[in-house]
């Protein structure tokens, strides 16, 4: 009898500029390719591991921006360069993983695809292999449906997108879906707590690849046609020049009648912001977190401190901030604040150009 994930691969996006963990986030080694947790390995690596705790390196494939492309062949020499595909452009989520769908469906046409982020931190590990094999199990006996995993809220927190779902499982503690729904304000989000039918969007998604193409022909036809008949080696730069840049959200999940969400608690953390970060460490007595040497403090509470010199770092009455040194760089943000460090960057761009991004 054959393993039920003999046709299950992985896909990990991993192509982000991560500019919302500016200055220690570069565009030249974004936060997917540095040890943030400064534990030995990348989030990248990370990621990899979890993964091929499940299946083999040969069903693993990364999806990179193509100036990453020594990084990611650096960090997981495991992976065949075949399976490394280098985007010549961003383009958001949808055209990544249309393009892995193309790929995929060359080397095997019956494959179920588990697409995954490279930045997120999971401390479960044995609810996440047997959630992966719950929502394999889903997706072989219906195949005309997409999983995604829906993260079990903790706090009324609003950098997350959230998922709605029906009361009653359809199988297994699986749902349908009935609306994905935007970053909520604090109330909203509090109401969604209480109502016990919301999960987190985790950005996880469990499919068979003959499902999500019929899908992305259906709703995001004009990236479907790009890639619909794409062999390795055509020319990538011209289908993303034409490419309509698109989450996989907006592109197709929150079109069809055919998401079903499995609620799950990984011990999860999306590593996108200082705020995620500051979260998951542990803090003094005064809350504070400090990352590196030479910090000093009085006076200070609920901050986060990262040091990438040898420099002092001396704080004397603060609170509330986050403060990220770097050679060329230093960021001092109120924490309420850090959302809008994308933004932030963006208008540095614009006023020194790439010199400090």
């Amino acid at each position: 009898m054959e393993h039920p994930m003999h046709n299950l691969h992985a896909v990990i996006m991993a192509g982000g500029v991560g500019s919302r963990f500016w200055p220690y986030s570069r565009n030249s080694k974004p936060k997917q390719f540095l040890d943030v947790l400064d534990c030995g390995q990348s989030l990248l690596q990370l990621t990899f591991a979890r993964l091929s705790a499940v299946l083999p390196p040969n069903q693993i494939w990364v999806v990179s921006h193509i100036d990453y492309s020594e990084l990611v062949s650096e960090q997981l020499p495991e992976i065949d360069s075949q399976r490394i595909l280098l985007e010549p452009g961003r383009k958001n989520t949808a055209a990544c993983i249309m393009y892995a769908t193309r790929c995929i469906e060359l080397t095997d046409p019956e494959a179920s695809v588990f697409v995954v982020p490279s930045d997120h931190l999971i401390l479960h590990t044995e609810n996440f292999n047997n959630a992966v094999a719950a929502a394999t199990d889903f997706v072989n006996h219906h195949s005309d449906n997409l999983l995604t995993f829906g993260i079990k809220a903790s706090r009324p927190d609003t950098g997350y997108g959230y998922i709605q779902f029906e009361n009653e499982p359809v199988s297994n503690g699986i749902h349908q879906v009935i609306q994905f729904v935007e970053k909520p304000d604090y109330e909203t989000a509090l109401r969604y707590l209480s109502a016990g039918n919301y999960v987190w969007n985790s950005g996880m998604f469990l499919w068979k690849n003959k499902c999500i193409r019929d899908l992305m022909k259906k709703y995001a036809i004009e990236i479907f046609k790009l890639f619909a008949e794409f062999q390795p080696g055509d020319d990538l730069a011209s289908i993303y020049n034409n490419c309509p840049s698109i989450s996989i959200d907006y592109a197709v999940m929150e079109k069809t009648d055919q998401a079903f969400v499995l609620p799950v608690d990984l011990g999860w953390t999306d590593l996108g912001t200082w705020a995620s970060l500051y979260e998951y460490h542990q803090k003094d007595e005064q809350q504070n977190v400090v990352i590196g040497d030479g910090i000093y403090y009085l006076e200070t509470n609920n901050c986060l401190f990262r040091n990438e010199e040898q420099k002092i770092i001396a704080s004397l009455g603060i609170n509330n901030l986050i403060v990220v040194n770097t050679p060329d760089a230093l960021l001092i943000c109120d924490k309420n604040k850090e959302q809008s460090i994308k933004q932030l960057a963006g208008e540095l761009q614009k006023k020194f150009g790439n010199t400090f991004l």
